[in-house]
């Protein structure tokens, strides 16, 4: 992996375009972000990266090659993907992880995965650890986790899947915010040897990214450092200032 391109892209659903004249460039090893308010068109744009849409108009380019010359299976597989809908499937936490793909010392990178999405611990204190079946779908003792846990359970397999480029999109929309602040601290520790792009609804997440990029109904509005786009005063400041004072507030709910 090299670069991946947008180069004027839109993109309609039916009548109604949702991604418009969408032009940015991810260069190897940026841990990128996007962000915006519900609608912005984020996991639009991951969809079409994954060619499970294609562009209306324009052309996304991998490696400076446009991605609909590549055989469509070979190019997913360079991608490892935690999408906002997920489903978790009547077998063991295992098989669940790894998604039957083949690695050596399979147990110890589903430990590990495990262990950076942060439901290890919980993992373990179940019945057969890793080899629990999970849901009642196929087994009236399989392992029911909290819309938290099972989020966690995903989100292991983006990171126990051996891929350049990974994506992971509201990682963290059911988790508090303590166990937020785990989870992206071990994302960043993931894009060190990656290229990264994620999606989240809290820009706390995102101050240490390369760079945010900020949407609105489909177009790009500003993108920059964290500290950049603070200091330009717009869209993404107001935003930010307006979660941390939330936040703020509630903390001092709590105290009072």
């Amino acid at each position: 992996f090299k670069s991946l391109e947008f180069r004027d892209v839109s993109f309609s659903y039916k009548d109604e375009e949702t991604i418009k004249h969408l032009s940015f460039k991810i260069k190897k090893d940026e841990i990128v972000a996007l962000v915006g308010h519900n609608g912005a068109g984020k996991t639009t744009i991951i969809k079409l990266l994954l060619r499970l849409y294609d562009p209306s108009s324009g052309t996304i380019l991998y490696n400076g090659r446009d991605i609909r010359e590549y055989n469509l299976h070979a190019y997913r597989e360079l991608f490892a993907t935690t999408f906002q809908d997920f489903a978790i499937f009547g077998l063991t936490v295992k098989e669940n992880v790894l998604m039957g793909r083949e690695y050596e010392n399979e147990d110890e990178v589903v430990r590990k995965s495990l262990k950076m999405s942060g439901v290890y611990d919980k993992i373990m204190t179940l019945p057969s650890g890793i080899e629990t079946i999970m849901t009642k779908e196929f087994d009236e003792d399989g392992a029911v986790l909290s819309g938290g846990e099972t989020q966690k359970l995903a989100v292991a397999r983006t990171f126990a899947k051996e891929a350049e480029f990974k994506i992971f999109d509201e990682p963290s929309s059911a988790l508090d915010p303590i166990a937020e602040y785990d989870l992206f601290k071990n994302i960043m520790k993931e894009g060190r040897n990656h290229t990264m792009m994620f999606i989240s609804h809290r820009l706390s997440s995102v101050k240490n990214c390369d760079r945010v990029y900020m949407l609105e109904k489909g177009t790009l509005i500003e993108s920059g450092t964290h500290e950049e786009l603070m200091k330009q005063n717009g869209s993404y400041a107001k935003m930010y200032t307006r979660q941390a004072m939330n936040y703020l507030a509630i903390e001092e709910g709590e105290v009072g």
